[in-house]
């Protein structure tokens, strides 16, 4: 069995073993670490029976469905899976997978920032590329002429992967770049043709703000504020991009932190309140309650 083979009955295994955590972070979970790795998805979703867990991790990601049908959810974005569609996920941030039909086909290739400064790439060349910015839109439906573009490059790297060569790995990055290059260029010609607005920096800013004082600050207007702009045009420009407001984006995140606490610390509901910044405990259960039906204390029970 190769390497890459083996990585992925590690991650099948992480995920039986570790699915009632919620939110499974592989960054702890994995035994295995490494720095790239390349999959042809067919491969993965069967190894999978079809079904990818919520979970994080510090790997970037890049999926391409050649065919296949499903559901998908990236951060706050969940849609349909169809053939011809581009996924960018950028690091740490959920995602998680229901093929409704094993007969699939595509790639999957995730790195980390470890494997382009090995080869003394400038990290620059990879944080600055709009498909990892939090506030863009994760999927992008490709036409036949975009997708096989990528189909070549897909098929170089594994074609490079696979050769032995020992300068393989420089290859590789560089096939990489002239990936995430190919894809900016697929986002931004959409923006161009008005089809839609896929990078707002308001919006990347708004995501780089919660992520920072979430726990401290739920209000609209402070992020507002702190934009420089009016609560309402933060709201009106969230509801467009993401089908939520910005109050909702505020919630939805606090949500997902605490599902994730929940899940995954030792830590008592009291200080997990605390943790996310509610003065009381009694208002994180009314928030949770309000957002899931039920309390924290039964949500943490089911995972048992």
């Amino acid at each position: 069995m190769n390497e890459d083979n083996i990585i992925v009955k590690e991650y099948k295994e992480a995920f039986r073993k570790y699915s009632k955590d919620g939110i499974i972070d592989l960054d702890n979970r994995l035994k295995c670490k490494f720095s790239f790795q390349i999959h042809r998805l067919e491969y993965v979703i069967s190894e999978l029976e079809g079904i990818v867990p919520p979970n994080r991790q510090s790997q970037y990601f890049v999926t391409l469905i050649k065919k296949g049908s499903g559901q998908k959810s990236i951060g706050n974005f969940n849609f349909l899976i169809k053939k011809n569609t581009l996924l960018c996920i950028p690091k740490r941030v959920m995602h998680s997978s229901q093929y409704w039909s094993l007969d699939c086909s595509g790639y999957i290739l995730s790195f980390n920032l470890d494997f382009f400064l090995q080869k003394a790439f400038p990290r620059q060349l990879i944080i600055s590329k709009k498909i990892f910015k939090t506030s863009v839109k994760p999927y992008l439906f490709l036409s036949t002429s975009q997708m096989e573009k990528l189909e070549v490059i897909f098929e170089y790297v594994i074609g490079e992967r696979e050769s032995g060569y020992n300068t393989n790995d420089e290859m590789v990055a560089v096939k990489i770049l002239e990936l995430l290059v190919q894809c900016d260029r697929f986002y931004t010609e959409v923006q161009e043709e008005g089809k839609e607005v896929i990078f707002h920096d308001i919006l990347e800013q708004f995501n780089l703000l919660l992520e920072k004082n979430f726990s401290t600050h739920r209000s609209v207007k402070f992020y507002a504020d702190a934009l420089h702009i009016h609560p309402n045009y933060l709201n009106h420009l969230s509801n467009k991009h993401s089908g939520h407001s910005a109050k909702e984006a505020i919630n939805l995140h606090i949500l997902t932190e605490a599902k994730f606490l929940l899940a995954s610390s030792s830590l008592t509901i009291k200080e997990i309140a605390y943790k996310l910044g509610f003065e009381y405990p009694e208002y994180f259960n009314v928030f949770f309650r309000k957002s899931l039906n039920t309390s924290p204390a039964r949500y943490r029970n089911t995972l048992v």
